[in-house]
């Protein structure tokens, strides 16, 4: 039985900086990706990230602390973020991206 693919995109920069856009246009072309928000990357649900059609939102339940983020409205947030993003690249990566 054939695993479902991912592209699989790692985002720790924050809304409005280059990278993000160009990351966040990728994951939108794909329609089939799971984007793991850490470090700033976690401030992009506050600009509607989860809307992405085809897209699964993850996030770091550290940084939505550190930065005193509660609203998790369609985000998954693992136990384990490291562990899940790992999990998830090892064995569902189709594309890994990292901005």
């Amino acid at each position: 039985m054939e695993q479902e693919e991912y592209d699989i995109f790692l985002l720790t920069k924050p809304p409005f900086n280059p990278r993000s856009e160009i990351c966040l246009k990728l994951a939108a072309r794909s329609r089939n990706s799971r984007i793991y928000l850490a470090g700033d990357g976690v401030y992009h649900l506050f600009s509607g990230i989860e809307r992405l059609t085809g897209c699964e939102i993850y996030a770091c339940q550290e940084d939505l602390e550190a930065r005193a983020i509660r609203d998790r409205e369609k985000v998954t947030v693992p136990d384990n973020f490291y562990a899940a993003f790992i999990e998830d690249m090892m064995e569902h990566c189709r594309n890994m991206y990292t901005f």
